[in-house]
C-alpha cells in the first residue's frame, strides 16, 4: 500500500555534535518544507479558482463571533479548490491565504498564487472571517539579502500593499525563518517600517509574524517584535521533525528537551505579553521508518508528513497509544515488512493545547494548516469546544430536571454578568419556602440540587434574581 504524503522531506544540519535529537537543527521548518515541495508540484499552468461572484469584495460581513480567542489558521494555495467551503467559519476569526513569496532580487514577488483570484476572501469576509495574506520568504541567504536592503524593503512594500487593498484585506502576515544573526536588528527595522507604511495607508490592518519554536540562532528581538506587531505566532511545532535520529511527537506538550510549554515560557520570560502572543499547532504528524516497535524507535530514513486526515486513518487501521508524557498520540505498524512509527496531533492532544493557551492568556491559536483536516469531525469540535464562548446572554433558569419530581432534581441556571443572585423556591402564593443558592456569581453555568423530599404535593414556583433581572419557572411535585 503506497500512504499520501504531504511533503518532500529536506535533509538535516548537524549542529556541533549534540546527542539528543531535539538539538540537531532542521534545515527547514514545515511551512518551507511544504511551499517548496507543492512549489514543485503546482506550475503556472495550475488553474486558480476565479473570484467568487458572490458578493464584491469590498462587502465585510462582521457577524459576532462568541469565541475566547483568536483562532487563526492558514490555508495553503495547494488545498483542493473546494477546501474552503468546507471549512467551520463560526470557529474560525482569521484565515492566512499562503503565499506572497518574495523576489529577493527585487524586493518584489515571484508569485502570488492566486491571491488576485481565490474566491476564498470574499467567502470568509460573507461569514464574519478576517483574511491575511502571507509574505514567505525563507533561507538565510534569502532574508540576509531582503532585510540588509532598504531599496528592496520598499518595493516589497509598494507592491504589496496595493495587493491588499484590492481585494480588502485585513492584513498581514509574515513568515520569514532563518534569519541570520547579523539581521537581528535589521529584521525589527523592518517590522517597524512594514508596520507604519501599511498601516498609513490601511489603518485597521493586523499585522503578525509567524516565529520560531526554538530560536537556534538568537536572530529573534521578541520583546521589541511584539511591541511592534499586533501579535506573534509561535511556530509551536516541528519539535520532531523529517530527519530526526528517532521518531518522536512533533509538538510535545510537557517533557523533551524542548517543547511547546518551554516554547510559550521562553516567549513570556522574554518580555512578550500573553496578548501579543499566539501559539501555532499542527494538523499534521510524521511517518518514520523505524527499527522496531519500541516508543521512540531509531529512524531507519527520512520521514514523511501526513494531513490530520491521512493521520487519523492510520491511527485507526492500527493501535493508537496515547502518550502521557508529551500528550501526544503515537501510532506503531508495519508496512512491506518494515516498522514504521507516526506521530500527529488529534482532537485529544489539540484540545489539550487549545486549553493551554487559553490558561496562559494567549491572544489565540494558529493552524497549520487548514484542509488538513479534511473530513475529521474532531477538528472542529474540539476547536468549539475550546474557543467557543461559553458565558450566556441572559441571566435565567435553564433547566429542572426531572420536572415533574417526587424527591429529588437539579436545576440549572445562567448567570450572564458578575452579580449576586438569589435562588429560591416558592409556593403558589409567593411564600419563600426555601433558599438553595445566593451570594455573588461570576459570568457561567451553575448546577444545584433539590432536595424536596419535605415539600407536599403540588406547584410551587423556582426563582432567580440576578442584579435587576429576575427569572422563574414552575415545578411540579407528585408525591407516589
Amino acid at each position: 500500500m503506497t500512504l499520501p504524503r504531504i511533503t518532500l522531506i529536506l535533509p538535516i544540519i548537524i549542529a556541533n555534535g549534540i546527542l539528543c535529537a531535539q538539538d540537531i537543527v532542521p534545515a527547514a521548518g514545515i511551512h518551507q518544507e511544504e511551499s517548496e515541495y507543492w512549489s514543485k508540484e503546482w506550475t503556472k499552468d495550475h488553474y486558480y479558482d476565479e473570484k467568487g461572484a458572490e458578493t464584491p469584495s469590498s462587502y465585510i460581513a462582521d457577524p459576532v463571533k462568541e469565541l475566547q480567542a483568536k483562532v487563526l489558521g492558514w490555508h495553503p494555495y495547494w488545498a483542493a479548490s473546494s477546501a474552503y467551503q468546507k471549512y467551520d467559519y463560526s470557529v474560525l476569526s482569521h484565515i492566512a491565504y499562503f503565499s506572497y513569496e518574495v523576489d529577493t532580487a527585487t524586493g518584489g514577488y515571484s508569485t502570488i498564487r492566486g491571491w488576485e483570484s481565490t474566491p476564498i476572501i470574499d467567502y470568509a469576509h460573507q461569514r464574519g472571517t478576517k483574511v491575511l495574506l502571507t509574505v514567505t520568504n525563507f533561507g538565510t541567504s534569502r532574508n540576509t539579502a531582503l532585510l540588509s536592503d532598504t531599496v528592496k524593503q520598499k518595493h516589497l512594500l509598494e507592491t504589496l500593499i496595493p495587493l491588499l487593498k484590492s481585494r480588502n484585506a485585513d492584513g498581514v502576515n509574515f513568515d520569514l525563518e532563518n534569519v541570520a544573526l547579523s539581521q537581528k536588528s535589521n529584521l525589527v527595522s523592518f517590522m517597524q517600517r512594514a508596520v507604519s507604511e501599511i498601516n498609513a495607508e490601511m489603518p485597521s490592518a493586523e499585522i503578525s509574524m509567524a516565529t520560531p519554536a526554538v530560536d537556534w540562532s538568537g536572530s529573534w528581538d521578541l520583546k521589541n517584535l511584539s511591541e511592534v506587531c499586533d501579535y506573534l505566532i509561535i511556530m509551536g511545532y516541528n519539535y520532531y521533525w523529517s530527519g530526526s535520529s528517532t521518531a518522536g511527537p512533533v509538538a510535545p506538550l510537557l517533557n523533551e528537551t524542548y517543547n511547546v510549554s518551554r516554547s510559550v515560557n521562553t516567549y513570556l520570560d522574554a518580555g512578550v505579553a500573553p496578548g501579543k502572543l499566539m501559539l501555532g499547532v499542527p494538523w499534521y504528524g510524521y511517518d518514520w521508518p523505524v527499527e522496531d516497535d519500541s516508543r521512540k524507535s531509531k529512524t531507519t530514513g527520512t520521514g514523511t508528513a501526513r494531513t490530520l486526515a491521512v493521520a487519523e486513518s492510520i491511527a485507526l487501521i492500527h493501535s493508537r497509544t496515547f502518550d502521557g508524557l508529551t500528550k501526544v498520540p503515537w501510532v506503531s505498524y508495519m508496512l512491506s515488512s518494515a516498522w514504521r512509527q507516526l506521530w500527529f496531533d488529534d482532537s485529544q492532544s489539540l484540545l489539550m493545547k487549545y486549553d493551554y493557551s487559553l490558561s496562559k492568556a494567549l491572544a489565540g491559536i494558529g493552524i497549520w494548516a487548514l484542509s488538513y483536516e479534511g473530513t475529521v469531525a474532531g477538528a472542529w469540535s474540539s476547536l468549539k469546544e475550546a474557543f467557543l464562548s461559553t458565558i450566556p446572554v441572559k441571566s435565567a433558569i435553564t433547566r429542572i430536571f426531572p420536572n415533574p419530581l417526587s424527591y429529588y432534581a437539579q436545576i440549572e441556571y445562567d448567570v450572564a454578568s458578575l452579580s449576586d443572585i438569589t435562588l429560591k423556591i416558592c409556593d403558589m402564593n409567593g411564600r419563600v419556602m426555601e433558599v438553595l443558592e445566593e451570594g455573588s456569581r461570576e459570568p457561567g453555568r451553575y448546577t444545584v440540587d433539590l432536595d424536596a423530599s419535605h415539600y407536599g404535593q403540588g406547584v410551587y414556583i423556582c426563582v432567580l434574581n440576578s442584579g435587576k433581572t429576575s427569572s422563574s419557572r414552575k415545578i411540579v411535585i407528585i408525591k407516589q
